[in-house]
């Protein structure tokens, strides 16, 4: 993998099972992270809507020992319009593809507004669904609570530009 090379991201359940990809841009990577790409109207094969097309332009933020990954979306005229932060595994390569193991707790930030934690919910049936632990629970509530702190002082970059324009 390089700078420029398209590559396929995997959104997964803990148990492993593909719920959401797509295919991305690195923008740029080092040993610890990788940082991709897409355009607005970017395809997207969502488990439950089928193939969709994203709204925004999106810059995702991928850390091999972090336990979320973050995502600046962009509106048509390249204004930060929002950061979600996935509370989820490093990233992991399988079949050729970039995956993560989301675990349900979010953390969503309008560009004007505060962070907020969101789908406590979702969490709550997944501890169920895939029998987390108490411990489990505890880190990754903790792991929210930074990704809170996170998105309150996060500086995005400007937005991504494709053929020289961003992308309408």
């Amino acid at each position: 993998m390089k700078i420029g090379d398209q590559i396929q991201v995997c959104a997964c359940k803990a148990d492993g099972s593909v719920y959401r990809s797509w295919h991305t841009t690195i923008e740029t990577m080092d040993a610890d992270s990788i940082v991709t790409v897409s355009p607005l109207g970017s395809e997207m094969y969502d488990r439950k809507r089928g193939n969709i097309h994203i709204g925004h332009t999106m810059r995702s933020y991928y850390w091999s020992d972090k336990f979320y990954n973050l995502i600046e979306l962009f509106d048509a005229q390249g204004n930060l319009a929002q950061i979600y932060i996935n509370i989820a595994s490093p990233l992991y390569s399988e079949d050729g593809s970039l995956c993560f193991k989301d675990y349900e707790l979010d953390v969503f930030k309008y560009s004007s507004s505060p962070a907020r934690l969101i789908d406590e919910d979702e969490f709550a049936e997944a501890v169920v669904t895939y029998r987390y632990t108490k411990e489990f629970q505890e880190q990754m509530y903790a792991v929210a609570h930074e990704a809170l702190k996170l998105a309150n002082r996060w500086q995005a970059k400007p937005a991504p530009e494709f053929g020289g324009a961003h992308v309408k």
